[in-house]
């Protein structure tokens, strides 16, 4: 890795690099760039010394041109790699696609994250190879991937590529992915990550918004609260080899123009030393949308000086800032040096043979372990919402899980039950090897032992419900299971109630456009509605979707036994009816909170401000909620017992904290559990200074562990100063970091176990409590700041 120490070297270099004449080490293939023994940075200096000012800036562009005589190959760099590698301008490529990030944040599962990026990576060079074999060229060396932008608004269309609201679950799952993708080889990348989009990015059309002149107004406590951690974790834990600047502006700032981003925070408080690269566009957006530079030629310099190395999808335009003497050779050569030095890391100058992954084959690709692990994705990511007791014949009190071999006749309905496509989220290209559907799945489950019967009952939007079909198909057999949800496909036109034809575009999510509303789109609940007041079959949701949305008619209904998410599980939905039929327990966790729908009638989109009635996240939340973040029903029982704080004193931290607690499965099958650690502040900490900037309660830290039935697991979760340390509503975002140790009693819950730890600048203290509270006893009088201020009596 390059260090700060060979930036500060290497920027003197390229100063003398740009005043050196072009040819100076010549083009032999003894040339000191080719020669694999030499320091990466000689030999990119030494390649840049003898590029032509024309040649370097066709470098600088993401897709950059063959220099035959220099040994430079033509190269891509644009290739999507958030669930499954696609590359856009490829689609032939086949890939396996797992389920959408958000489905995959779902899981908590950072060692499983790690492993699916790997297995997305392995696929990535096995393309290379094959394609290196073919005419000594590369691809799917680079992705513009994770998606680490919070997701801030249930409406934001691009909310699925995220790994949810919260900033540490966002960080972890980031890093995680980030260290999968890139391999842990010390010398060679295994394909360079991307993390995207820096910084404040989550609207897409808006409030009259674009996302691609969008300004966002954020405060520094939120820029450092919300927006940057991940950010952070990614450069900082994860070294990620490229960081993508975004379409919007931060505060009046096009974020790939903004030197506040890309120099203060990015490289000097981060030390990033690598590639920067803007979103596709965005380049020419900060003259053409923004309205901040006067010509192409001018934001291209603003962009350059501000720290974007490479423009997706061209940087042409330099010439003529060079020319115009907005900036110099050196502003050039010191991108070109980001630029490069990935390449070399990567092995595209050196021997195949030197390289641990040049020799994995195409058959890895859609292989059978791939694809199991697709739909173990889907087995572990996938959420019980609501299961209520039942009256199906199979013996079980609850709905679910649902019994094989008693069930003779089961109906599939909805838009989602046959659909591949809409399976597949977005971002994605050709999978390789089958799709398998809901309907395919169950029947599959089932054999010959019940017969299944499939009915579409609705589209996804427009207005052409089936009720009188909805209801026959749910009349006489075992149980009904819909599948509904929200599309990422093209919207198309639909017949309307009177015959007309109007537009449902805005009731999907997507890429450049944001949902209006919360509902189930076109009409989907209808159907539901007229089997559950028709009929007396149970009935089972499973919902297909990426962002929140609002089924609390079908929560608070006692016709529907079940409701589930299975996100958009790709390539795995076999996994779902393991999950019906019991093979496995459900285990994921929700990384979102589920709004009710009139939270957008109250809370504007375009507003930043995650503090601002009736505010964002379950950090923030005011009002209730129809699923609270992190909320999971298992087939198990689990119950949390012994909670224990006691000093780290292996972390050399004043307030470092280790925090023991015992997880018992009461119940009759082996399931996994997430177990998450939340700490909120005390009344008195809300009566104190800080009482504005604190959030009501916040995740620290999480763990998923298998437990067997009559079994037990001890579980250790670490706390630290840094998770007790906040920023101030009194300091601008141009003075730094700015955090504030919060000290005095903070309440730390795991489970329904909970405890009071003292921070403090020197010492440690803690209070346990091993009562048995309800999630939303104790934790929740103290995470509410009416209540927490009226109630002084605390402890």
């Amino acid at each position: 890795m390059i260090k700060l120490f060979d930036l500060v070297l290497i920027t003197v270099c390229a100063g003398i690099i740009s005043r050196l004449p072009s040819g100076l080490c010549g083009t032999s293939p003894g040339a000191p760039w080719q020669d694999a023994s030499v320091p990466i940075q000689r030999r990119v200096l030494a390649l840049v010394s003898n590029m032509t000012t024309e040649e370097k800036i066709g470098q600088l562009s993401s897709n950059s041109p063959a220099i035959e005589h220099l040994g430079i190959s033509a190269f891509n760099w644009w290739t999507e790699c958030l669930h499954g590698m696609w590359m856009p301008w490829d689609n032939a490529k086949a890939a396996t696609f797992f389920p959408q990030p958000i489905g995959l944040a779902a899981t908590w599962d950072t060692d499983f994250m790690h492993d699916v990026a790997s297995i997305i990576s392995e696929e990535m060079r096995a393309i290379n190879n094959e394609q290196f074999k073919q005419d000594k060229t590369y691809r799917a060396l680079n992705c513009f991937g994770p998606n680490i932008n919070i997701f801030r608004d249930p409406r934001w269309g691009r909310g699925s590529e995220t790994y949810g609201e919260d900033p540490h679950l966002t960080s972890r799952m980031g890093v995680a992915f980030v260290q999968g993708i890139q391999g842990a080889d010390p010398a060679y990348i295994k394909v360079g990550a991307t993390c995207k989009h820096f910084a404040a990015y989550s609207l897409e059309n808006a409030d009259g918004y674009s996302r691609l002149s969008f300004n966002a107004s954020v405060s520094h406590r939120d820029a450092t609260d919300t927006y940057l951690p991940a950010f952070e974790a990614c450069v900082k834990e994860g070294h990620a080899q490229s960081v993508m600047c975004s379409y919007n502006a931060v505060n009046g700032v096009p974020t790939c123009a903004s030197p506040e981003l890309l120099q203060q925070h990015l490289r000097q408080e981060w030390t990033f030393p690598g590639m920067v690269v803007s979103d596709c566009g965005a380049v020419e957006g900060v003259s053409r949308n923004h309205k901040f530079a006067k010509s192409l030629a001018e934001g291209a310099a603003d962009t350059l000086k501000a720290g974007t190395d490479m423009s997706c999808a061209d940087y042409s335009y330099l010439k003529d800032s060079l020319k115009e003497g907005l900036v110099g050779h050196v502003d050039i050569d010191m991108a070109l040096i980001r630029v490069l030095t990935q390449r070399f890391q990567l092995g595209m100058f050196d021997p195949p043979e030197r390289q641990p992954w040049s020799t994995i084959p195409m058959d890895v690709v859609g292989s059978q372990r791939h694809l199991e692990v697709a739909v173990e994705a889907v087995r572990r990511g996938s959420v019980l919402l609501k299961n209520r007791k039942s009256t199906i014949h199979h013996g079980s009190p609850k709905t679910l899980p649902l019994d094989a071999a008693k069930l003779k006749k089961v109906s599939v309905l909805g838009p989602f039950a046959n659909s591949t496509e809409m399976l597949l989220g977005n971002y994605y290209g050709t999978p390789a090897g089958p799709v398998t559907t809901p309907y395919e799945a169950i029947k599959g489950y089932l054999g010959d032992k019940a017969e299944v019967s499939l009915h579409l009952g609705t589209r996804v939007t427009g207005y052409a419900p089936d009720s009188e079909g909805a209801i026959n198909a749910c009349t006489d057999v075992d149980v009904c299971i819909f599948f509904v949800g929200s599309s990422m496909i093209a919207v198309h036109e639909e017949a309307g109630p009177r015959g007309g034809y109007s537009m449902w575009s805005a009731t999907n999510e997507g890429e450049g456009f944001d949902r209006s509303h919360l509902k189930l789109p076109g009409s989907q609940e209808e159907i539901i509605k007229a089997a559950a007041v028709n009929t007396n079959t149970p009935i089972v949701v499973v919902l297909i979707h990426g962002g929140p949305l609002d089924v609390s008619w079908m929560e608070k209904s006692d016709r529907i036994g079940a409701i589930m998410s299975a996100w958009y599980p790709g390539q795995g939905a076999a996994g779902i009816a393991d999950l019906l039929f019991g093979k496995v327990s459900p285990s994921g966790k929700l990384p979102v909170t589920f709004y009710y729908n009139n939270y957008t009638d109250i809370q504007s989109m375009s507003n930043m401000d995650m503090r601002s009635w009736p505010g964002r996240t379950y950090r923030y939340l005011q009002e209730p909620e129809v699923y609270p973040f992190s909320h999971g029903l298992s087939y198990t029982a689990f119950v949390y017992r012994n909670l224990v704080l006691t000093p780290n004193h292996n972390a050399m931290d004043p307030n470092g904290f280790v925090a023991q607690v015992e997880v018992h499965n009461t119940g009759h099958m082996e399931a996994a559990e997430v177990v998450q650690l939340f700490v909120a502040p005390s009344p008195a900490l809300w009566q104190g200074p800080f009482s504005s900037d604190l959030p009501r309660k916040a995740l620290k830290s999480f763990a998923r562990v298998v437990v067997q039935p009559g079994q037990h697991q001890m579980v250790e979760l670490l706390l630290s100063s840094k998770d007790f340390q906040y920023a101030t509503s009194g300091i601008s975002l141009e003075n730094g970091q700015g955090l504030e140790l919060v000290t005095g009693d903070w309440l730390v819950q795991v489970g329904s176990e909970q405890a009071v730890c003292t921070v403090s600048r020197s010492a440690q203290a803690f209070k346990t409590s091993s009562m048995a509270m309800t999630p939303k006893s104790l934790f929740s009088r103290l995470t509410d700041p009416i209540s927490a201020r009226i109630n002084t009596a605390w402890w």
